[in-house]
């Protein structure tokens, strides 16, 4: 398994670079370079843009501990293991699994462990819900407005695609919570008795926190909708007139192929291809889309170094 896995991320990872490489070649490296120079400075102002963010995103995970325990946790641990475990999850090919295994270890004896990794499983799934809400509501909104030139049937698939993942993460925080089957406790009997603490937290949080739930969910709701002010900012850094309306759309959009090409690390290839359809869907230069995805790229793999080394610098603190 571990080796059809590895194939697999190298191939992903071979097909993201030769889209990449195609879409760089079809728009003519020099238009792209002079569009960047254009950019010049401005990414000076994007690149600590993001920590509104990780604030916002880490104010979700908060929401996912009890009252009680979330007056334990410091906030800004909670920003700096949230950028940590994000960066695992961007540079690594683990489905944006990785980085949730990371979150506790690094959080300290601050809460019972249990708790901790309660915490985590509900952040995610209130991400994951979050993201999908996110995308529902903008196809909402382009349908009615129709402002954007949905081609085919995909306007369907995005919603069939975001649907799925709100009913599939609910499946698996059910699974979470439910007695094990016999045959699995009698298998693997250590393995179950490990999780007893977490699923009877998260059963007690669900069933007495469902208003933090909600407030998790919308924190992480409104981190992917300022994702579309840094898209303006970009935008407008790069010398495009681009409006409010537009950017939302172009964020919509984006993150609908995110979700649907989550196994693709780094998003090679895909950011790149996706920000280019969507422009020329908004009647904009294709040429723009990629530019600004290149940016955006090189933005995102900036924090997600600066979260890998703050992993790093952990793991080597515990040897020490």
């Amino acid at each position: 398994m571990f080796k059809a896995r590895r194939w697999f991320s190298a191939t992903v990872l071979v097909l993201g670079s030769l889209t990449f490489i195609y879409l760089l070649i079809s728009f003519g490296p020099r238009l792209v370079w002079d569009q960047l120079r254009r950019f010049g400075w401005g990414f000076a102002l994007v690149l600590p843009f993001q920590i509104l963010d990780h604030m916002v995103n880490a104010l979700g995970w908060r929401f996912a501990f009890t009252r009680a325990d979330a007056a334990r946790v410091s906030f800004w641990r909670l920003v700096k293991v949230r950028i940590a475990g994000d960066g695992v999850n961007y540079l690594t090919p683990s489905g944006n699994i990785a980085g949730e295994f990371v979150r506790p270890a690094m959080m300290g004896e601050c809460v019972p462990y249990d708790a901790m990794v309660t915490s985590v499983i509900i952040a995610k799934a209130a991400q994951a819900w979050g993201q999908a809400l996110f995308v529902l509501v903008g196809l909402a909104w382009l349908l009615h407005d129709r402002s954007y030139s949905f081609q085919g049937r995909q306007a369907w698939w995005a919603t069939l695609s975001m649907g799925v993942i709100i009913g599939g993460v609910a499946l698996v925080v059910w699974a979470l919570t439910a007695e094990p089957p016999d045959w699995l406790s009698r298998r693997f009997p250590a393995a179950v008795a490990s999780t007893v603490g977490p699923r009877r937290r998260l059963r007690e949080f669900l069933r007495r926190h469902p208003a933090r739930l909600v407030l998790s969910t919308l924190c992480f709701i409104l981190g992917y909708a300022w994702g579309a002010a840094e898209i303006w900012l970009i935008a407008n850094l790069m010398g495009l007139d681009l409006s409010g309306r537009q950017a939302l759309t172009i964020e919509f959009l984006s993150n609908v192929i995110d979700a649907m090409m989550f196994m693709v690390p780094a998003k090679i290839g895909t950011q790149e291809a996706g920000k280019a359809v969507i422009f020329s869907g908004l009647g904009l230069a294709p040429s723009a889309g990629f530019t600004l995805a290149i940016i955006r790229h090189a933005r995102e793999l900036i924090w997600a170094a600066g979260g890998f080394l703050f992993f790093a610098a952990h793991q080597r603190k515990l040897k020490t």
